[in-house]
C-alpha cells in the first residue's frame, strides 16, 4: 500500500478503525506537521485534540474538530464494543475538553469530502478538496487524499 501511497501526487494517508495513520506519503508527512512528520502516536484524533500544533495548523478549528467526531461516531457506530475504539474514546473524553463536549453533542455525520484548509507554518495557506475511499479487501482502513484547490489565492483574500 505504501507504494500506491508514494505515486498519488497529494497527501495521501491510510486511516485504520481507530483513526490512526497506518502509511502515508511524503506530502502528507509534509502538510501534517507535528502527526506524521514526527515519530510518535499517529491518531487522527489524538493529534487534533491533544497537540497544541492542531489548533494553529487546521483552519477554522473548532468547526473542523466538531465535525471530525461527529465523523468518527458515525464511522465506529458499528463497532463501540471494540477494545481499541472504547479505550480512545475514553482516553480523548478524559483528556480532552473539547473532544467531550462535541462527543456529547451525538452529532453523527458521514466522512465526506469538501474543502480542509491550513495554515502551514512554512509554506503558508493550504486549501484542498478532500476525498475519502473504502480500500477493497479492507473494510476498516480508509484512503484520504487531499487534492490541491485550484483557486487557492481567491480563499486568502476572504
Amino acid at each position: 500500500m505504501l507504494a500506491t501511497l508514494e505515486r498519488i501526487d497529494a497527501p495521501a494517508y491510510l486511516l485504520d478503525l481507530t483513526w490512526t495513520a497506518r502509511a502515508w506519503n511524503g506530502e502528507a508527512e509534509r502538510l501534517f506537521t507535528g502527526w506524521l512528520d514526527r515519530p510518535g502516536d499517529r491518531n487522527l484524533l489524538r493529534f487534533i485534540f491533544l497537540e497544541p500544533q492542531a489548533r494553529s495548523l487546521i483552519r477554522d478549528y473548532e468547526n473542523r474538530a466538531r465535525r471530525v467526531v461527529a465523523e468518527f461516531r458515525a464511522d465506529v457506530s458499528a463497532h463501540m464494543a471494540d477494545p481499541a475504539v472504547r479505550h480512545l474514546i475514553d482516553d480523548l473524553r478524559r483528556e480532552s475538553q473539547d473532544f467531550q463536549r462535541f462527543w456529547n453533542e451525538h452529532w453523527v455525520l458521514g466522512r465526506e469530502g469538501g474543502e480542509r484548509t491550513f495554515n502551514h507554518p512554512r509554506d503558508g495557506f493550504q486549501r484542498y478538496e478532500q476525498a475519502t475511499f473504502a480500500v477493497s479487501g479492507h473494510p476498516d482502513l480508509k484512503l484520504t487524499v487531499l487534492i490541491g484547490a485550484r483557486d487557492a489565492t481567491a480563499s486568502q483574500v476572504a
